[in-house]
């Protein structure tokens, strides 16, 4: 979670800048390749990352570590072959795609530099599922922060050299950024793993490993479901950034001012919206392996223990961060991006923002439980729901059908949620306590919405600066938020006891 959250700090502090040199045009530019990249990466890992999680899990805590190893080197020689396979397909339609999907000659060039980040990140995927299934999370984190880090430098050092080409040029520096970045976070995964591995053990000289067919047969009819669920997240995304625009022109804006539309809600607002899923990614790596645990020798007290504390966890402070979007958007979205009209969508989304981060904790709890294939369906329907609101648009008039289709996003987060709630307790009847998970967070609430606002307000009239203001209101509205969950048992000594370095 610390590293997480260092690198969407560093992630910001790129986006604040980019934003100001290729404004949301140049944003929307890229966020509209980037759904193909990632779809690409999906089909090369094809779920394999989670299915080694799972299992080196279970054969570790077997004392099987001859089979944890065979896994993980029957994987990273899958993912290395078909990310060549994917590399080729990729660079040889990068054309077809740049000009029939996306219908942006522009992205042609943006697709062909960013297609050698498939093989660095399919490979740094499998590597940080065998470090999630060991639950050893430190390799993970480090690999991510030089990643990002190199990824900054790189991008900042190719946009700086740009700034006087055209806006594609440019771009070009952002996705290269992202290749680079990549190779030197697989970099540090092999380094730690090589340094790890001689401490590691080759396990008891009797334990014997599974045939490679086995092993093969158990890791795709566990990934493959879970590549058809991240296929179908990559698809709300990919046709997302190939309708949403679309569609904004069928209702009357020019493309320039669709792209840039869709700059302010894919690269600036959604950024915000997915901020606080550091929280969930994070407990999602150890949810899914203790679950499985848990559930390998039948303990659904556990499982409930599991769940119960991640989504405690999750809704406390993911409804904390959706209040202060909903309150502040405006001013978040001046500080951030120098956008402050970006803020009526982010107040739109940030609506049901909540429920994004609720479904990620169910996903994760549904897979743990082997259940990925439910994860898949409703997600699907989700996204059919979503499409067809965002379709719906066309009788609209301009102004509004932006709105709506923000509105269909979050929409979206909230059926995905109440399906995997009701595909858990068919598994295990979860017994959540609403009053303590639910109704203290909603009464702490209301004392942020009372203080939020107000104490904006007077600090932005002593000082004059939306800084200052944002980080006193926000800093003494979260301080009366945690004083009420404290008081009212929300919060308690054990918990903060339990926080270990």
């Amino acid at each position: 979670m610390i590293a997480g959250f260092f690198n969407r700090i560093l992630g910001f502090a790129l986006r604040l800048i980019l934003v100001r040199i290729i404004g949301d045009e140049g944003l929307g530019l890229f966020q509209m390749v980037f759904p193909i990249f990632i779809t690409f990466s999906i089909l090369t890992t094809m779920g394999l990352p989670v299915a080694v999680a799972k299992f080196v899990s279970s054969e570790v805590s077997q004392q099987r570590k001859k089979n944890a190893l065979k896994i993980l080197k029957i994987s990273l020689v899958i993912v290395f072959i078909s990310s060549l396979v994917s590399i080729s397909i990729f660079l040889i339609k990068a054309e077809f795609i740049a000009l029939n999907l996306l219908k942006d000659e522009r992205t042609h060039l943006i697709l062909l530099t960013i297609a050698p980040a498939l093989l660095f990140v399919s490979l740094s995927s499998v590597l940080r599922g065998f470090f999630q299934g060991l639950r050893v999370m430190t390799p993970i984190a480090f690999s991510q922060v030089i990643e990002q880090l190199v990824r900054m430098g790189v991008t900042l050092a190719l946009v700086y050299k740009l700034m006087s080409s055209t806006l594609r040029d440019q771009i070009l520096g952002v996705s290269i950024g992202v290749s680079v970045g990549e190779g030197f976070g697989l970099l540090a995964l092999i380094l730690i793993f090589v340094y790890y591995f001689s401490s590691f053990g080759s396990g008891d000289s009797k334990d014997k490993t599974e045939s490679t067919f086995s092993l093969i047969k158990k890791l795709f009819k566990f990934g493959i479901p879970i590549t058809i669920g991240k296929l179908v997240a990559s698809l709300m995304y990919t046709l997302e950034a190939i309708t949403i625009p679309s569609i904004l022109q069928r209702v009357g804006y020019t493309v320039s001012e669709a792209t840039s539309l869709y700059g302010q809600l894919s690269g600036m607002v959604l950024q915000l919206i997915y901020l606080p899923t550091i929280i969930t990614i994070a407990l999602n790596s150890n949810l899914v392996p203790a679950i499985s645990e848990s559930l390998a020798v039948n303990n659904k007290r556990a499982i409930k223990k599991h769940s119960q504390e991640a989504l405690r966890l999750t809704f406390y402070l993911g409804f904390l961060s959706s209040l202060i979007l909903f309150l502040l958007p405006r001013e978040i979205c001046d500080l951030f991006f120098n956008y402050p009209e970006a803020g009526t969508i982010l107040r739109t989304l940030s609506i049901l923002a909540i429920f994004l981060y609720i479904s990620q904790i169910f996903a994760a709890i549904l897979q743990g439980l082997g259940k990925p294939n439910s994860v898949v369906r409703n997600s699907v329907i989700g996204l059919i729901i979503e499409l067809g609101i965002i379709y719906s648009v066309v009788y609209l008039p301009a102004y509004l059908a932006f709105i709506v289709i923000s509105l269909a996003i979050g929409i979206r987060y909230t059926v995905i949620a109440i399906l995997n709630y009701l595909s858990i307790n068919k598994e295990v009847k979860l017994a959540l306590p609403i009053t303590h998970i639910f109704i203290k967070p909603i009464l702490a609430g209301l004392l942020v919405i009372l203080i939020l606002p107000q104490s904006y307000q007077i600090s932005f009239h002593i000082f004059s600066s939306n800084l200052i203001s944002l980080v006193i209101s926000t800093s003494l509205s979260s301080l009366f938020y945690f004083a009420f969950l404290f008081i009212s048992g929300g919060i308690s000594i054990d918990d903060l006891k339990r926080i270990k370095p």
